[in-house]
């Protein structure tokens, strides 16, 4: 969902010029839509080419512009290598009041964005496809091990280094979130202003309906939007219209994406599907689902669309969600497994530990009674 933007490109870039002169160097626009312009500029203090993404003021309203500076300073601290870092943030047109326009900078990340992937090639195939879901689900398991949510995952937003994929903006609904009125009243977060960043094609139910808290699984939700177009060319739910959109993302079921590509494995179509779920407890409970499936697929140790657990792989996925608190618990099956393994091992330390014991004191009696 998008609002207005109600400053033309010239204007806009004569005030950024004016107010960010010291610090950049504007070059050329690179697009945007209604909610935000983004511009190519360079960093004069370290001539380096950065992005510089100027948001409407519709889309944040009532939020506070140092603070929302602050909250993208901390987002900054993110580092990943399949997440676009956040550098900077601040307001123009600051004398507005609710006119004012927040800002905030990234690297130029020179390559596609999917969007234009995708326009190239429709469909990816079985390994690019995995290959670029992986990296992306292993951006999310670290973000959200870290309790930020993007909001606002979308082809648009994946911008290609090389061969590696980058997700842009995490961090930046948190911020609008920390930043906005409700929350600095309050003292908790709310999601009211960050709803304006999505994009109904990829929107989840819970978003669409206005939920007064939305968490990693409306990214999750994204994920599985964004994967079902990646191997089938359309985003499952789009419709004719927006409104269309939004109302089929609450009410229809997708398609089956086995019926589009019944050439995929059943084990990464089916993970894709419960991403799409309406109801976000039956969505997986983190990204780490996603990329144990894919490793094990990877590594041709998947059982029957289901993941076999105990592979290379997926203990490297647990090694990366470390940090994860409650978003990455261990399986019950793993719990069970572990459970038995201290059960077998119970009878040795039954019996052996107090024979011990029992050698040491005769031992020591001897001592006491011979030998002293």
């Amino acid at each position: 969902m998008t609002a207005p933007f109600p400053t033309a490109e010239s204007d806009l870039r004569s005030r950024l010029e004016r107010e960010l002169g010291e610090s950049y160097a504007i070059q050329r626009e690179l697009g945007g839509g209604g909610s935000a312009k983004v511009f190519l500029a360079i960093e004069r203090a370290l001539d380096r080419p950065v992005v510089l993404k100027v948001l409407a003021p519709e889309a944040t309203v009532g939020v506070d512009g140092e603070r929302f500076r602050r909250e993208i300073l901390i987002a900054a601290r993110l580092q990943h290598p399949h997440l676009v870092p956040l550098l900077q943030a601040g307001t123009v047109n600051a004398e507005a009041g609710d006119r004012a326009m927040r800002w905030f900078s990234m690297p130029y990340v020179e390559g596609q964005t999917l969007r234009e992937q995708l326009h190239r090639r429709e469909r990816f195939g079985l390994a690019d496809g995995m290959r670029l879901l992986r990296e992306l689900a292993s951006a999310l398991m670290y973000a959200h091990a870290r309790g930020i949510v993007h909001r606002d995952i979308k082809p648009e937003n994946i911008l290609f280094s090389g061969d590696a994929a980058m997700i842009a903006d995490f961090g930046v609904a948190k911020a609008l979130d920390d930043a906005s009125d409700g929350a600095l009243k309050s003292g908790k977060r709310v999601t009211t202003v960050s709803m304006t960043l999505g994009t109904p094609a990829y929107m989840s139910p819970e978003q669409i309906n206005r939920a007064p808290m939305v968490d990693h699984k409306a990214d999750l939700y994204a994920f599985g939007c964004l994967a079902y177009e990646l191997f089938a060319g359309a985003p499952p739910l789009e419709r004719e219209s927006l409104r269309a959109t939004m109302a089929a993302q609450v009410q229809d079921p997708p398609p089956p994406l086995r019926d589009v590509r019944p050439d995929l494995p059943e084990a990464l179509t089916s993970v894709i599907m419960r991403c799409l779920h309406k109801d976000p407890l039956q969505r997986p409970h983190s990204a780490s689902v996603i990329v144990k499936v894919i490793d094990e697929l990877q590594t041709g140790t998947a059982n029957d669309g289901t993941a076999n657990s105990g592979t290379a792989h997926s203990e490297t996925a647990n090694r990366e969600s470390l940090g994860a608190g409650s978003l990455h618990n261990r399986s019950p099956e793993a719990g069970s497994r572990s459970g038995d393994r201290a059960a077998a091992r119970e009878p040795i330390t039954t019996y052996v530990v107090p024979l011990l014991v029992v050698v040491a004191v005769v031992a020591a009696a001897i001592w006491w009674v011979f030998l002293r």
